[in-house]
């Protein structure tokens, strides 16, 4: 795909340097007003796009955990709440469970109750379903009006670290196997070396505030937990890249050898190149399977089994149940129709607006291009009417 890329941009560079106009040489004027436009929208867009992104994926993970265990009651908390955590006022910091009894609160002692079947604080979710996590919009009140405003982005600090270290060991193994769909088992061990952090945000995404950072966490983990972890990282891992390899080789068995040549043949029109409408389809739907039927299983599996080595012995912002470390199967069959659901209605909302907004923001910067462009802002219109003309025989 990336072959693919750079032989679009090397044709659009082609279609600019070829349509100044013979006499011209008075070079256009910059646009500046429209060079600062379409990188302020790039950027707000990027911003808005990773945010709501982290956000979602927050929502999911405390979706995909949280059950109610057979002793939960929804009227009566599993303990007492601690005098002053009640709700805060709007833009008022958190309660921190730290600041009460600071000295007990990874010992286990007197003034540490029972966790094992309680929310945090001991509150039961002000909702009128039966879960905190019914729907998106819920869980966000939910985690305000608990944790504080930002606790939609809670854990993003130990993701960031997560991201850069994943990718500076990815670039390791990749030069480690430079053969071709090497860059698959790279990303499989990728995983593995990283799964201490996956394992650590997890635990931070499903925990009340607290003064203790990520780094105290992770330094407190127990070797033991990180070994339990390991398949279910490797399961994810195996799955989330069979479901981009998948793609890869229909791309390779439907676009000619030759497209991938560097350079290309003289009499090679790059535009033929492309794929056909069709091919996109077959392309996107095994990717939507694979995504679908593989991957988010395998991804319910890892966070069902992080989540059973939570301590029992700190609290939960979500109520699931504390039976302990779990295996594949069981973190599978302990996953009930009900959290199905949830997790299923929680793509059919999000994922719509998601698309539609990519859409857009996408039209908007072609749009904002072809004004940056200026006069040679028609390259892009030639792309697209020569790729329709290639590929239906005529294009409007």
């Amino acid at each position: 795909m990336m072959d693919l890329s750079k032989r679009a941009f090397d044709a659009l560079a082609v279609a600019v340097t070829n349509s100044t106009t013979p006499g011209k040489e008075q070079p256009e004027p910059i646009n500046v007003f429209a060079i600062i436009l379409f990188m302020v929208t790039l950027l707000v867009a990027g911003a808005c796009f990773i945010l709501f992104d982290y956000t979602f994926q927050v929502v999911k993970i405390l979706t995909i955990i949280e059950d109610l265990p057979s002793d939960y009651d929804l009227v009566s908390p599993a303990y007492g709440p601690v005098d002053g955590d009640s709700e805060p006022e709007d833009g008022a910091p958190p309660h921190y469970r730290d600041d009460v009894h600071p000295e007990e609160h990874h010992t286990g002692g007197p003034g540490v109750p029972k966790i094992a079947p309680g929310l945090y604080l001991g509150g039961s979710p002000d909702i009128n379903g039966k879960y905190i996590t019914s729907s998106f919009r819920t869980t966000l009140k939910y985690l305000r009006q608990e944790a504080g405003f930002w606790s939609a982005w809670r854990g993003f600090s130990v993701n960031i670290v997560y991201s850069v270290a994943a990718s500076c060991v990815n670039g390791i193994f990749r030069s480690m196997f430079p053969f071709p769909f090497g860059k698959y088992i790279a990303g499989v061990l990728v995983m593995l070396v990283v799964s201490p952090l996956g394992l650590v945000h997890t635990h931070v995404v499903i925990a009340p505030p607290t003064k203790e950072t990520w780094f105290g966490r992770l330094s407190r983990l127990p070797f033991k937990s990180i070994v339990h972890t390991l398949p279910a990282a490797l399961l994810v891992a195996i799955f989330g890249q069979a479901t981009y390899a998948f793609p890869d080789i229909m791309v390779k068995a439907f676009v000619p050898s030759r497209a991938f040549d560097d350079p290309p043949p003289e009499d090679d029109n790059p535009y033929q190149s492309m794929l056909t409408p069709l091919q996109c389809l077959a392309i996107y739907s095994v990717f939507l399977a694979s995504h679908v039927f593989l991957f988010i299983p395998s991804m319910i599996i890892m966070y069902r089994v992080q989540a059973s080595v939570y301590s029992s012995t700190e609290e939960a912002i979500i109520p699931f149940e504390r039976l302990g470390p779990q295996s594949i199967i069981k973190a599978w069959k302990s996953y009930t129709w009900e959290g199905k659901k949830r997790l299923i209605r929680l793509y059919l909302k999000v994922m719509p607006v998601v698309w539609l907004a990519a859409f857009t923001v996408g039209t908007l910067l072609f749009f904002e291009m072809r004004w940056v462009m200026g006069a040679k802002g028609h390259v892009l219109d030639i792309i697209l009417h020569t790729w329709l003309k290639n590929q239906f025989g005529k294009a409007p």
